[in-house]
């Protein structure tokens, strides 16, 4: 069962956004500071990384449509 874009009726439709994007960024350089300035064990700052990526893709919950763009939460 697929979400539809309210935009443009489109079927298919994809997890992600700007807000997904802005998580993924905060994450790398939170990770690059950890390992690097902070001394931390890279595979664990990489788990906890993947973990809080995750969280927040079922958290945040945003929708985009790859034929017109259109970001959404269902």
């Amino acid at each position: 069962m697929g979400v539809s874009c309210p935009n443009c009726q489109h079927e298919h439709t994809r997890r992600g956004g700007r807000a997904i994007w802005v998580v993924y960024l905060l994450l790398i350089a939170a990770g690059i500071v950890a390992v690097f300035l902070a001394d931390l064990h890279a595979g664990y700052v990489a788990a906890i990384m993947v973990v809080v990526a995750s969280l927040a893709n079922l958290v945040i919950r945003q929708r985009v449509c790859p034929a017109c763009g259109h970001q959404w939460r269902p």
